[in-house]
């Protein structure tokens, strides 16, 4: 399927960012292009410069549309309020797996999502080092590009086994309460794995190769693109304490993303059952 003219343009913009900014500077970056924005939270000269690069771009494809990305909200924490109104806001993260990224490692990428009315209608996500590209409209899919031409997502179903299940369970920033049910869930998973990167996450567990992820800090950067790619792709992200659907405005709560409906309420239930209240 080929993409809608700004499915096509974003794509571009991205694809031109990570070429001409974000790739040049991998395996490449001098220490002083590197800094700590807080403790363990790394960012280098290629998020600010692609981000800033990125901006404007975005912000002429859709009339009236702001960015919010996420070294412009680090260093102005007020931006966020632009989830609360109306007009269309694009995320932007310039570099997702920043700490990857600055290690050499491969495992980052640049995630571009659109919001209207507090919630995501679009998004791409772009690995670069493999030139893969996954593109969602709400209600129209999801879609993986790479050399081998275009495929829709299908992030099928889990295995009913948890020997058989591989995961990957964020527990940094979550509540202790939550953080134990998580702990005594991921022990009898069969395969853990921390990429630490969002864009490699979900489109893993949207391309059926990854079973479940947890999260607790869900900044719209990181969240809102994959969120709704997986979605589409079959896959459900949802707040196990709440039993809300991730929405954009939500910016913590502990969230299981899993494949299907069927294994996400299995192991909510073996999270809730196992936390320490």
């Amino acid at each position: 399927m080929s993409m809608d003219d700004l499915a096509g343009k974003v794509a571009a913009l991205i694809k031109e960012a990570s070429a001409e900014i974000v790739m040049p500077r991998f395996r490449a970056l001098a220490a002083h292009e590197v800094e700590e924005k807080s403790r363990g939270d790394l960012v280098t000269i290629a998020d600010r410069e692609a981000e800033l690069w990125l901006a404007p771009r975005l912000e002429e494809l859709v009339r009236g549309s702001r960015v919010l990305g996420e070294e412009a909200a680090a260093a102005d924490p007020a931006l966020l309020s632009h989830l609360d109104d109306d007009t269309p806001l694009w995320t932007v993260d310039p570099v997702d797996g920043t700490a990857n990224f600055a290690a050499g490692r491969e495992a980052f990428g640049l995630m571009v999502s659109l919001l209207e009315g507090g919630e995501t209608v679009r998004a791409w996500i772009y690995l670069p080092v493999g030139d893969a590209l996954a593109v969602s409209e709400r209600g129209g899919g999801a879609f993986w590009h790479d050399a081998s031409g275009c495929a829709r997502l299908d992030a099928g179903a889990a295995s009913a086994e948890p020997a058989e299940q591989t995961a990957s369970f964020y527990v940094r920033f979550m509540p202790d309460e939550w953080k134990s049910g998580i702990e005594a869930c991921a022990a009898g998973v069969g395969a853990t794995t921390s990429l630490l990167c969002s864009a490699w996450d979900y489109t893993n567990v949207a391309r059926g190769q990854h079973d479940f992820i947890t999260y607790h800090r869900m900044l719209p950067w990181d969240h809102a693109p994959g969120s709704l790619i997986l979605r589409e792709a079959g896959g459900v992200v949802r707040d196990i304490e709440t039993g809300m659907d991730y929405a954009p405005r939500t910016l913590k709560g502990p969230h299981l993303v899993a494949r299907d409906e069927e294994s996400w309420q299995r192991t909510a239930e073996r999270i809730r059952a196992k936390r320490r209240l």
